[in-house]
């Protein structure tokens, strides 16, 4: 599975300034491969249902599921079912197409695996309901069942098969979507930095249009942007203006309809905006609307509900591992196996934190205040293990289970840092509206240990802003396939 929210390395400040305008046959060629890219995948998604419900037929009726399962009803036809995929087919691919399966693909492996379960599971259910009022001819439950497990599979396949060829040709260009960042903005230049490293979410950054010189790629002015969207086939122009130049935006917009634009604004309004606002309106008059979290009311139950009953798990898997690790803390060094420190979660309480000791014993700094560095020197022989494979932070699966920690959010920080950082970082306090976490988002996209906190905030904040169940279970899976390889675990 691929982390697609990490931080690009450094990138010539003429990248992607000199891309040649695009000649009629590659356009042609482009349109081609784009509309027929949707094609492929519902061809695909078309004969993965077909086979699945082919193969759970075969495998449900056969000799071996037979005597586990016995009929008590005369065997169907298998026209009947063939001839009921063709149904099924137009509800599955219906679904799938209102999700938003044939647009642009997320770079996430999981998000696209993700993508292929909810849909999976949204049309089974849906077909399920409907075979539920047909009585024509007993369809089998546990054929669909069985088909819905197939297809999950099968779909998943042959996407990621589409899904490399695809990649392909947005590594090349070839299917991408030209674009112009308007302005000077420094979020605007953040987003040209990773996009320009990131082929894969499908967007060429040529450069910029701003009245003001730049060290990265400067096409222009902004009195020059039409001229420049024409010569340069531009097919996504991102403002990345300030305040008081937003009446441009306004202006080009309306006196450019004729463009075929696409258009997205990084404003500096953003920077006191949550990444979960929505739109409305109010007889009429639309609105803006943040500051709400999505882990409130019942969702903050569910959050509790699955804290408690994968901590319970984890507890009992990791046991193993815990007794072995308190035996070596103990053997390796004078002093207690478990290190217990004060730290500040949600709301701004404070709580004890546990985690196996992976220091010496200092008598300098009692309450292990100072920061973990590379190769820090305090580190014991068997701290350096723990700590790399994360094993000291599995006591905090009791924190968890006494809801004072959750399995995922923002790591709680000791309330000496709290108080410098709320008032050194914008908005730093708001990570504090949900339970720190024993990982986060930012954890497994690198940001721990001695990393930047202003840049961790941001992951932090996004998490909060955008919880899910299964964004949880992203950071659960993304945690453990990063234990053997995290470069800040020290």
């Amino acid at each position: 599975m691929e982390i697609e929210s990490q931080e690009p390395d450094e990138i010539s400040p003429l990248q992607g300034a000199i891309e040649p305008d695009l000649p009629k046959t590659q356009t042609r060629k482009r349109s081609l491969i784009i509309y027929f890219l949707p094609v492929f995948y519902i061809l695909g998604d078309i004969t993965s249902i077909f086979v699945s419900f082919l193969l759970a037929f075969e495998f449900r009726f056969s000799h071996l599921m037979l005597r586990i399962l016995p009929l008590y009803y005369v065997k169907p036809e298998v026209n009947f079912y063939l001839n009921a995929v063709l149904v099924i087919n137009i509800i599955w691919i219906f679904i799938f197409w209102s999700f938003g399966h044939y647009k642009r693909r997320s770079p996430s492996a999981f998000d696209r695996l993700y993508e292929v379960v909810r849909g999976v599971v949204s049309g089974s259910l849906i077909t399920l309901a409907i075979s539920f009022f047909y009585r024509g001819v007993s369809f089998s439950r546990v054929v669909q069942v069985l088909a819905s497990i197939f297809a999950v599979v099968a779909i998943w396949l042959i996407r990621e098969i589409i899904y490399r060829v695809e990649r392909g040709f947005l590594k090349k260009g070839i299917i991408s979507r030209r674009a112009v960042f308007v302005g000077s903005d420094k979020r605007g230049i953040e987003l040209f930095k990773k996009l320009a490293v990131q082929p894969a979410w499908g967007i060429i950054p040529l450069g910029f249009v701003s009245n003001e010189e730049m060290p990265y790629a400067r096409l222009g002015t902004l009195g020059q942007l039409e001229d420049i969207t024409r010569a340069r086939s531009i097919d996504l122009v991102i403002f990345n203006l300030a305040q008081d130049q937003q009446d441009f935006i306004t202006d080009f917009v309306m006196k450019n309809e004729n463009l075929k634009l696409e258009y997205m604004i990084t404003p500096d309004i953003l920077g006191l905006m949550t990444f979960n606002a929505e739109t409305g309106q109010i007889d009429g008059m639309p609105v803006l609307r943040w500051g709400k979290t999505p882990i409130e009311g019942y969702a903050s139950v569910i959050k509790r509900i699955f804290d408690t009953f994968f901590s319970g798990i984890g507890l009992l898997a990791a046991s193993p591992v815990m007794l072995a690790a308190a035996i070596a803390v103990k053997l390796d060094s004078p002093g207690p196996v478990l290190f217990k420190q004060r730290r500040v979660g949600r709301n701004g309480r404070e709580f004890t934190m546990l985690k196996y000791r992976s220091m010496r014993v200092d008598l300098t700094d009692t309450n292990g205040t100072g920061w973990t560095v590379k190769d820090d020197p305090r580190r014991t022989h068997v701290g350096r293990f723990i700590r790399r494979y994360n094993i000291d932070e599995l006591p905090q699966l009791f924190n968890v289970l006494m809801g004072q920690m959750s399995l995922v959010g923002p790591r709680p920080e000791q309330p000496g840092y709290v108080e410098k950082f709320k008032d050194d970082i914008p908005r730093y306090f708001q990570r504090h509206k949900v339970k720190s976490g024993v990982t986060g988002w930012a954890q497994v996209n690198g940001f721990r240990g001695d990393t930047s906190i202003a840049e961790r905030t941001k992951y932090d904040l996004y998490y909060v802003e955008n919880w899910s169940p299964v964004f949880d279970i992203k950071i659960i899976l993304l945690t453990l396939k990063n234990v053997f390889k995290s470069p800040n675990a020290y």
